[in-house]
């Protein structure tokens, strides 16, 4: 076993719980190993997906630095956080101060097919005698494996049979670093180098016992097999990285930020993935998406007055050339502009191969139209043919610094328009089925056997989302994603340990270690994609805007006439990081946080029923929500054939699952008024598997579905409020 095996696993499997520097045991339990990086099967995306998986990368690596780097800045006490604790040093710029996503090139985009791992840690223990063995390689471990045997007894004092186990505990640290157990320690030395030191006890014996008599893994420790002496009170380890980094300013301050934990191999707290997902739009339908790009703030703007119901109309080319008219000053701007639209209908003519090929030229198209546009409105030659609010206009302008990509609503807006254009109102039929098919409108798939009954269980269906509130329910036969992981942390998911003995703590980002392929070292980026059926559920407008009334919130809007609730949230937005670090809890709740934990609370509340009534674990079930068109979508996500679980689910039992979701017990909890009393969220109600949710199990609450006499955690106001399904009813 001198040199790693290979194992296979579902493409999801080894994108997460099997990804690199990941502890797992096989079947049965014996033995622990640790995942190695591989270089899967080279995946072709198309250019967009390839921007998007970097976009939001770059994103998140960057979040993660600016949230950790940060976390001591009102404490000057305390050590200063150097860069190299916050994330992987190759996520540095050259001076190793500021953060700098590495570029593509350094980066090998592949298909998680097989993984590689070994055996670790290489400790072992003596269930008989206590004694203590370790290895450095998995060579040494080969070498001396006849010596772990029963027959075979290293105790200096009394010789027995042994009984070797590989030791269950490891020492772990939020650089992402973990060490093995040993007898001694990492120092660092006068030169600020990481320096390994093993001990022996003062009677010159180098052999150890492992002393685990104590209940708390972290008060174990060494004892010499000989003289029977403590090597000390418990095992203490330092971690070497932090060391490295701390270097000569190293001293008994910054003690607290080198020691390691002792866990279970096993323990949630030794392994993090960093994963991310988007939807992955094909067959030409990402056109839309240019709004987001740098420089088509313009563009998002007239799409949101247009989508929102702002007064504003479309700028044609007619209206440069009427604007242009008679000005000599602006010939020249007017031929730009005309020249640009021609190369642009020109270039977009082309198939969608050859125009991948060309993306380059479009955008630059696209680019000398913008600027002849910006120019023309600069000098108010052109004026503007839409007034945004200026709440709207400056949460555009922050979007990238106020919100994280799967929680920017802007973002969120555009993906859900070109998704009914892709999917929700397209009535082509693929192999006779339609891409979308709402419940009140059965196809022949997915209506009852006795087609006589068609009518009647769609007209029994309508009842049923009237009485839920919800404006449209129904199937996405193909819900395109893709997910992608690139890293991992140790001691926390997020960027910050809080008050680890008296100090917070910069939890570090860590890219999976670099493969080899095609003759250069490169980091592995496991890139999964799938089209799953999904389930997409739409609110009523008017009910959601009557019940947002209700709740009396300081920052309650009002809309004009003509505007869609959308119009109000966009101006009213908070900011929403990666982690949802930040979220106020105040006597002045937000109306858009009330209203995305209404729609994060439903769509919970419908996966707790799809898997009810599907028979799929909870944690084969993920969603995706788009607040300012008050939807979301739950979807199946897995890699594997996909069986049609959700329509089999609607056409064996879908009206008795809508009838269940209104009943009392559907918002019921096991915990009682405890769970109401901290917000009404908690493992045994809403919660799920942090694999399915978006929000990390953030922004959740019954009290919104039903009037269970609390409020969210952001309300602190201490008044009950109204349920959302309570109020429709």
């Amino acid at each position: 076993m001198a040199k790693a095996k290979t194992m296979n696993r579902s493409r999801n499997q080894l994108a997460t719980a099997y990804a690199p520097e990941s502890f797992f045991t096989f079947e049965g339990g014996m033995g622990s190993c640790i995942a190695r990086s591989s270089a899967g099967e080279p995946i072709q995306l198309s250019e967009s997906t390839k921007d998007l998986l970097f976009e939001r990368m770059n994103e998140l690596g960057r979040a993660w630095f600016n949230a950790a780097s940060s976390v001591r800045d009102n404490d000057p006490t305390k050590p200063s956080i150097l860069p190299a604790q916050c994330v992987d040093r190759a996520m540095l710029d050259p001076t190793e101060m500021e953060f700098q996503l590495p570029g593509q090139d350094r980066f090998y985009l592949c298909r998680p097919s097989h993984m590689e791992y070994t055996p670790a840690p290489l400790a072992f223990v003596c269930r008989t005698c206590g004694m203590f063995q370790d290895y450095e390689t998995l060579e040494e471990l080969d070498k001396d494996l006849g010596n772990l045997s029963s027959a075979h007894c290293p105790n200096p004092k009394t010789k027995g049979k042994c009984d070797w186990e590989q030791l269950d505990v490891i020492f772990v640290h939020w650089s992402g670093h973990w060490e093995a157990p040993f007898p001694g320690q990492w120092h660092c030395n006068r030169e600020g180098r990481a320096v390994k030191h093993r001990d022996s006890c003062v009677c010159g014996s180098s052999q150890f016992k492992l002393n685990r008599r104590s209940a708390g893994i972290g008060d174990w420790f060494f004892e010499c097999a000989v003289c029977e002496k403590p090597l000390s009170p418990k095992w203490l380890q330092n971690d070497r990285d932090t060391l490295r980094i701390i270097g000569t300013a190293m001293g008994p301050d910054r003690l607290t930020e080198v020691r390691m934990q002792a866990a279970p191999y096993r323990a949630s707290s030794a392994y993090y993935v960093k994963s991310d997902l988007f939807i992955d739009f094909k067959d030409g339908s990402q056109q839309l998406l240019t709004c987001l790009r740098p420089g088509r703030e313009a563009e998002l703007k007239d799409f949101v007055a247009k989508q929102y119901g702002f007064a504003a109309q479309d700028i044609a080319d007619e209206d440069v050339q009427k604007a242009c008219e008679g000005k000599p000053e602006c010939t020249k701007d007017l031929a730009d502009y005309l020249a640009a639209v021609q190369q642009i209908h020109t270039l977009e003519e082309f198939p969608e191969p050859i125009r991948t090929t060309l993306k380059g030229s479009i955008n630059l198209a696209y680019s000398h139209k913008q600027r002849v546009l910006d120019e023309l409105r600069r000098r108010q030659i052109l004026l503007p043919k839409v007034d945004l609010p200026l709440t709207v206009l400056s949460n555009i302008r922050d979007r990238q610094s106020k919100f994280a990509s799967k929680f920017d609503p802007f973002r969120l807006a555009i993906e859900h328009a070109t998704l009914k254009s892709s999917r929700l109102d397209v009535e082509t039929r693929t192999n006779g089925k339609k891409p979308y098919v709402s419940f009140t409108r059965l196809d022949e798939d997915l209506a009852p056997e006795d087609k006589d009954r068609t009518e009647q269980v769609q007209a029994a269906t309508r009842t049923l989302l009237d009485k839920m509130g919800l404006d449209d329910m129904g199937l996405i036969r193909e819900f395109d994603l893709c997910r992608f992981s690139f890293g991992y942390s140790r001691m926390e998911s997020t960027p910050i340990l809080r008050d680890k003995r008296g100090m917070d703590m910069p939890v570090r980002l860590n890219l999976f270690p670099p493969v080899k392929q095609n003759d250069s070292t490169r980091y592995p980026v496991y890139v999964v994609q799938q089209g799953n059926e999904a389930i997409y559920v739409r609110l009523k407008e008017e009910s959601v805007l009557e019940w947002l009334h209700s709740l009396k919130c300081p920052d309650m809007f009002t809309l004009n006439a003509g505007e869609k609730i959308g119009a109000g949230l966009l101006g009213a937005t908070e900011s929403m990081s990666p982690f949802l670090d930040n979220l106020p809890e105040t006597t002045t709740p937000p109306v858009y946080l009330y209203l995305y934990t209404l729609l994060h609370s439903y769509s919970h509340l419908l996966m707790k029923h799809v898997s009810e009534y599907s028979g799929l674990d909870l944690g084969s079930l993920g969603e995706y929500i788009f607040p300012a068109d008050l939807a979301f979508v739950v979807y199946r996500n897995g890699t594997t054939m996909d069986l049609g679980n959700l329509s089999a689910l609607w056409r064996n039992t879908g009206t008795a699952m809508l009838t269940a979701m209104l009943g009392s017990k559907a918002t019921q909890c096991g915990t009682g008024s405890l769970c109401t009393a901290r917000g009404g969220a908690c493992p045994d109600c809403i919660m799920m598997p942090e694999t399915s949710c978006i929000a990390g199990n953030k922004l959740l609450s019954r009290s919104v579905l039903r009037s269970i006499g609390g409020m969210p955690r952001l309300d602190k106001r201490g008044a009950p409020i109204c349920g959302y399904l309570d109020m429709v009813n």
